[in-house]
């Protein structure tokens, strides 16, 4: 019989099922612990998720709303959030926008963007507006500005900081 022909008795080799378990590997076993140690360590340099009083911030769910300041009363670079951008100063969705922040207790009225650093150019290529008039709260510091846009309900469009030129 040649070496290369099959004999017919013998069953074929694909259709054989395993009769003996699986092993693991030990490496695998190693590898996984050793990611699992890795991934301990970096969770553990990159902060436990409590924090001191020092490094704490602000929980934006339980601050108070913030106070919006003027430009002229501002020291330095003003942080605006935008909620509302359009062509014109008498759309209705920034009509409706001046309303509904003037219910929160906001005095804002339409903007040029123009009036702070930066802020033009930002709105006008996210909006594709390309001389927007918008509705922005402004404040003095960046973690007002995130309480207030992460307690508003409404919609933000961007939050820009800039010196106020206007």
């Amino acid at each position: 019989m040649s070496p290369l022909r099959r004999r017919p008795d013998a069953r074929p080799t694909a259709s054989c099922p395993r009769t003996t378990p699986r092993r693991r590997v030990p490496r695998r076993d190693a590898l996984a612990a050793g990611l699992a140690a890795a991934t301990l360590l970096v969770t553990a340099a990159c902060g436990t998720g409590t924090s001191t009083d020092t490094d704490a911030g602000v929980d934006p769910s339980a601050a108070d709303w913030p106070a919006a300041v003027s430009p002229a009363d501002a020291d330095g670079d003003v942080w605006a959030v935008w909620t509302a951008v359009d062509a014109s100063a008498d759309a209705d969705a920034v009509t409706a926008e001046v309303a509904r922040l003037g219910e929160q207790g906001y005095d804002v009225q339409p903007t040029d963007p123009a009036c702070q650093d930066g802020a033009h150019e930002q709105l006008a290529a996210l909006t594709g507006i390309a001389e927007p008039v918008a509705v922005g709260v402004l404040f003095a510091s960046e973690e007002d500005a995130g309480v207030f846009d992460t307690r508003d309900e409404g919609t933000t469009v961007s939050v820009t900081s800039g010196a106020w030129t206007c």
